[in-house]
């Protein structure tokens, strides 16, 4: 995925931003294992041991924590280079 930055008025091209595109993959991948994680767990609800229950459930908020990470990093970067 490449994501396009304003246009550069003096060569009247449109500039990529590699940042840019590098954090929205991140975030777009961070955001697909946490949705992964909620849906074994939703799985697994009422029909594994405790333990088992447990480790899910700690995967499943590791993997939001992740992807709350990845899209702070990417408003940050938004922010600061105003792409």
């Amino acid at each position: 995925m490449v994501l396009i930055y304003p246009v550069d008025r003096i060569n009247r091209r449109a500039m990529v931003c590699e940042e840019k595109t590098r954090l929205v993959g991140g975030y777009s991948t961070a955001t697909l294992a946490f949705s992964e994680a909620v849906q074994e767990l939703r799985r697994k609800i009422g029909t594994s041991p405790k333990e088992e229950y447990k480790r899910l459930e700690r995967i499943s908020t590791e993997a939001r924590v992740k992807a709350e990470q990845a899209r702070l990093a990417l408003e940050q970067h938004i922010a600061a280079h105003g792409c």
